[in-house]
């Protein structure tokens, strides 16, 4: 039986992150092998999840503010355990901590990168575990080149593992949009935009308040959901009571996210910064069309119904959401032949790398 550990659950629900390993591992657990996860966020709901399949264990670490006790405790697990395999999905260099822990121990370390953030401390303190990531790794992939360059730097050889969901499960569902509508109680007259991710930084969550102040001048019967937590949460649902937005759905976490793609007419990503985006992904196949920032990648983008924009030109955003509301959803039959975003399509390429060992394509 083969062995693989695998970093980190953030344990955010909805999390495209968390999704993408939840994937990679339901493919993975059909095959003999030993599937032990990281996470600092282990709680009674996490444990269920696998509870059923004795050979996929998460294992407690701390968070990234504790390096040493992180450090030491990944190390112990890679000493104890023999793996394969250990691959760590990670977004900043500075969490290098399961590079270290696991080198000249597990033969293979491979480093993936979904997502960025960039400011500055977390950029200071990501170029200066850009090395060490570079030095303890032995495979790199990224989702885009954006990604790569982000996390290796540039030139470093990297191979693309494209983002794929399971794409049955967000696939338009008109029960989801009526049922969904009637519990927030809103009609179906109402124009409904959506946002899913965490609410930080990177993901610019406070340009849409501003922009839903604007586009109702246009649509003054828009609605805007908000689905999603982080540090940014509490000054948002403030900022939004202060300017009597009540237009404006705080949602939290959800594990159901796919019914609430169904109830949007319209999908916003106003990202500073992103290595991929995979709610893109997920709303484009439940045939939303979507408005993305000129900072998402150009690559995410395989829907006719997409437009991207400059977040600092808040009357081209408000003139595109309206071309798109217009266009209306798209029929996911329509995509073009060559788009590659179903799990079932990706199988494969999990199997060759993490069972038989092609980790160069």
């Amino acid at each position: 039986m083969k062995r693989i550990l695998i970093g980190y659950i953030s344990n955010t629900k909805g999390s495209g992150l968390d999704n993408y390993i939840y994937n990679l591992v339901d493919v993975l657990k059909t095959e003999d092998m030993q599937i032990d996860l990281l996470s600092s966020a282990i709680d009674k709901e996490l444990e269920e999840k696998y509870k059923a399949d004795p050979n996929i264990r998460f294992l407690p670490i701390d968070r990234i503010p504790h390096p040493k006790k992180r450090y030491n405790q990944i190390k112990k697990y890679a000493q104890e355990n023999k793996y394969d395999i250990a691959y760590f999905n990670i977004s900043e260099a500075f969490d290098c901590f399961g590079n270290l822990a696991c080198h000249q121990i597990v033969p293979v370390v491979i480093n993936d990168n979904q997502n960025r953030l960039k400011r500055y401390v977390s950029k200071v303190a990501h170029i200066c575990g850009r090395p060490v990531i570079n030095k303890y790794t032995t495979y790199c992939f990224a989702c885009s080149d954006l990604a790569a360059n982000w996390l290796f730097g540039k030139g470093k050889k990297y191979r693309l593992i494209r983002n794929t969901i399971q794409s049955k499960r967000f696939l338009y569902n008109s029960m989801n949009r009526k049922e969904v509508r009637e519990q927030l109680g809103i009609s179906e007259e109402t124009v409904v935009l959506g946002f899913v991710g965490n609410l930080t930084y990177s993901k610019n969550p406070f340009f849409l308040l501003q922009f839903m102040k604007e586009l109702r001048k246009k649509i003054p019967n828009s609605y805007l959901l908000i689905i999603g937590d982080g540090p940014l949460r509490n000054s948002l649902e403030q900022t939004a009571s202060k300017n009597k937005q009540n237009y404006i759905l705080f949602l939290g976490k959800r594990f159901d996210i796919e019914r609430y793609y169904s109830t949007m007419d319209l999908f916003v990503l106003p990202s500073n910064f992103e290595g991929y985006g995979i709610v893109g992904v997920e709303a484009q196949v439940n045939g939303l069309p979507c408005l993305f920032s000129d900072k998402v990648p150009k690559a995410l983008a395989f829907s006719n119904h997409s437009l991207f924009f400059h977040t600092q030109n808040m009357e081209e955003g408000v003139e595109k959401a309206q071309k798109l509301l217009q266009l209306g959803r798209m029929d996911p039959k329509e995509y073009p032949s060559e788009i590659l975003y179903d799990l079932n399509d990706q199988k494969q390429e999990f199997i060759d790398i993490f069972i038989h060992g092609k980790f160069e394509k």
